[in-house]
């Protein structure tokens, strides 16, 4: 008689992050946006805010800085600088601002 055993799957970088269980919002942040931004669903109309904590829950899984950036459509390098700021949204808005005029 051969024993009852589970198959375990390894989460890779496809596994689907959830970012909150309960609530859709928190203050002026769209926690579904997020989710979906963290999930690589990027929304067309995220906040600096809502990035920043898409960022932040990316971080915590410990996902590579290079495959945050590509799901959250924004350079590594700013990300880098984000983390290093303790995830203010300000960072975001400065290099938006910044390339912007860059661009005009």
């Amino acid at each position: 008689m051969t024993p009852n055993t589970a198959a375990t799957r390894i989460a890779g970088i496809r596994t689907y992050i959830p970012a909150q269980s309960a609530r859709t919002t928190d203050g002026d942040l769209d926690l579904i946006a997020v989710e979906r931004a963290v999930n690589g669903e990027l929304p067309a109309d995220m906040t600096d805010a809502e990035l920043a904590r898409a960022d932040q829950i990316l971080s915590t899984r410990d996902l590579p800085r290079s495959e945050a950036a590509r799901r959250l459509g924004l350079p590594s390098d700013l990300l880098r600088e984000l983390r290093a700021a303790d995830w203010k949204p300000e960072v975001i808005t400065s290099w938006r601002t910044n390339t912007r005029g860059a661009a005009a």
